[in-house]
């Protein structure tokens, strides 16, 4: 597996794995609210000093996502954590995260905020296993309910083998 920077010619399969995976949780795919951070990733994330990480297999076929977006300096936002669904429970995700958080910390990140469901058990168990906490903040998201921060001083403190 190969753990890249996301490109404009990367925003199709994007698309179509978020669209693919939104519906198995019952959500639509939302091009004007949620989803409008797909239609220009470079502006929306790389040149607002984030970043989109998507990993693929030797193939080049799309197994996962993960978006980190700067909100303010220090304040950091976990977005479009996806895996596949024939790829999930086999470490994908958790790549993903540390991927993320070391772009995290290589930005000086002091905190990082994400949103998720209640239907994506995983995902949260996930995110709490990186000591991610639940908040009672209001997500900004439409179809998120939960919104988990984590403050750091060193993100990565605690080790995932």
């Amino acid at each position: 597996m190969n753990i890249r920077n996301a490109t404009h010619k990367d925003r199709t399969k994007i698309i179509r794995l978020v669209t693919t995976i939104l519906k198995e949780f019952g959500f639509e795919y939302s091009p004007d609210t949620s989803e409008l951070d797909l239609q220009n990733i470079n502006q929306e994330y790389f040149e607002n000093g984030g970043a989109f990480l998507i990993m693929e297999d030797y193939s080049r076929k799309l197994i996962a996502t993960g978006a980190l977006k700067r909100i303010d300096k220090g304040y950091f936002k976990i977005r479009k954590m996806y895996v596949h669904k024939a790829y999930r429970g086999k470490g994908y995700g958790k790549e993903i995260l540390i991927s993320l958080l070391k772009v995290a910390q290589n930005k000086g990140a002091k905190s990082i905020v994400l949103e998720t469901c209640n239907t994506m058990v995983a995902a949260q168990n996930l995110y709490k296993s990186f000591g991610f906490l639940t908040t009672d903040q209001k997500p900004v998201s439409p179809r998120c309910d939960i919104v988990m921060i984590k403050e750091v001083d060193n993100i990565l403190l605690k080790t995932h083998s």
